[in-house]
């Protein structure tokens, strides 16, 4: 398979993969009514009733967009629009069953239901690792062409290089000059939209993205809009807005003029509850599972090495309050004392300090940090809580005294045991990302993020990435 060269190959690829999503989703579904159908109704039933609720099933998938090529691949939406339209089609059929008094038995939606969405979920989670590998491979791309200011349009490929392998989006060219005349005035928006789509049109883009700017009118945009859509490229317009996740924007239209209403990051009352309900389940299922580990780990060190086997250490948490953060001791007794000489190797972010072979480390806690398996105390520190299983990493106060007013919006939350910098690189992040993705969790929570971390953080612990 070669790498897509124009934008006809984009919407091949767009068609050959929804088409495999949707025989993918036709085949689950007929298998799982199909098992419910003769295995547990024992085909006692009209089998008219099954087919009927396949074939909706089918159609409000397909109605609600589960298969767009704008939502594979990458964020949550896609999963989403699979769940939800699970339940609208469960509903629409218990209503039919009330309405047309159908003998239905119980089993086609206590059975049927959970097993559907759950199928249905793991078919789009494999497809969707398959297309990350076609992304990977440079292959299945999008050949983007970047149009606005520059710094705007810098910002953009920057963000789009960084994410490629996950987005499948490749800037194949930009488009800034010619914009503004030497003397400051604007150069005439016709012959911009010409000259944009000859860059299209050259560099065999399939999408365009525009950032806000000035250069270009309402009309002229709508008109970019009818020539790309003629040359079957499709227009994507980037807001001058970052780090802010979209369940906190809201598009209208007002006049004909499309409007995007950002909410305040703030977690309501009943956020709170529900995250503290999730640190509390969790952490008191993982303490009751884990119990017989913690006990191996307690006498492994112990026997290890003189000392305790719990480390405490004073941390900061949410609004600057302090605590103290448990876990299994992976240093000699002593090794606050021998900092300072080690200070000038640290190999860290240039905040936190960090050694890849720390002369301090016993051996069993090398393993231990390996394995990540010294944090596993912390899982106390949540249910009292002191911290949560997801939040930004708990600070130490002489770091907390070094930070920005922008710094220190991490403490609006309680630091968790793992988060965003977990999963993105642990060790091997600068301090300025740390510091972002912290900021970007505070400022965009939610429980299905905090799920999703959970289980990257399962995948990131196995791998070993960034611990040390």
């Amino acid at each position: 398979m070669t790498a897509p060269s124009g934008p006809a190959s984009a919407r091949e690829w767009h068609n050959s993969y929804g088409m495999r999503l949707l025989v993918t989703d036709i085949a689950i579904i007929a298998g799982v009514l199909g098992a419910v159908h003769g295995l547990l109704l024992q085909g006692q039933h009209p089998v008219g009733v099954t087919l009927g609720l396949g074939a909706l099933w089918v159609l409000v998938l397909s109605l609600g967009r589960s298969r767009d090529w704008k939502q594979i691949g990458a964020g949550l939406t896609e999963y989403r629009r699979v769940l939800v339209g699970t339940f609208v089609t469960f509903g629409v059929f218990f209503v039919a069953v009330v309405a047309f008094n159908l003998d239905v038995p119980r089993e086609h939606t206590i059975v049927s239901l959970p097993l559907g969405a759950a199928g249905l979920l793991l078919g789009r989670h494999q497809w969707r690792r398959y297309l990350l590998d076609r992304w990977r491979h440079g292959e299945w791309t999008h050949r983007v062409v970047v149009v606005g200011d520059p710094r705007k349009v810098r910002h953009v490929v920057s963000a789009v290089e960084g994410s490629k392998t996950s987005t499948g989006a490749t800037v194949t060219a930009t488009y800034t000059e010619g914009l503004v005349h030497a003397d400051g005035g604007v150069t005439d928006p016709g012959r911009t939209v010409a000259r944009i789509i000859d860059v299209v049109t050259r560099s065999a883009a399939d999408l365009v993205m525009l950032t806000e700017t000035d250069f270009l009118p309402p009309e002229s945009v709508r008109e970019l809009g009818w020539e790309l859509e003629a040359l079957n490229v499709n227009l994507v317009v980037v807001p001058s807005l970052s780090e802010i996740a979209g369940s906190r924007i809201e598009s209208h239209m007002v006049g004909g003029v499309p409007m995007l209403y950002v909410a305040y990051p703030r977690m309501s009352s009943m956020g709170r509850v529900t995250k503290r309900a999730f640190d509390i389940v969790v952490s008191a299922t993982a303490l009751l599972m884990l119990a017989p580990l913690l006990l191996v780990i307690a006498v492994w060190v112990k026997l290890d090495s003189s000392g305790p086997v719990l480390f405490r250490q004073e941390r900061v948490g949410i609004d600057h309050s302090r605590f103290s953060m448990l876990k299994f001791r992976s240093m000699v007794v002593d090794a606050e004392k021998h900092l300072s000489m080690l200070q000038t190797l640290s190999e860290g972010n240039g905040v936190l300090f960090k050694m890849r072979k720390d002369p301090r480390v016993t051996r069993v806690g090398a393993v231990l940090r390996r394995l990540s398996f010294d944090e596993l105390p912390q899982f106390y520190n949540v249910l009292r809580g002191d911290m949560s299983v997801v939040g930004p990493r708990p600070p130490l106060p002489q770091e907390v005294e070094a930070y920005d007013d922008t710094t220190h919006r991490r403490m609006l939350v309680k630091p968790g045991i793992t988060g965003l910098w977990q999963v993105a690189g642990r060790s091997d992040l600068s301090w300025e990302e740390s510091v972002r993705l912290d900021l970007y969790y505070v400022e965009n929570w939610s429980l299905m993020g905090d799920i999703v971390i959970v289980m990257r953080t399962a995948q990131a612990v196995v791998g070993g990435s960034g611990a040390y």
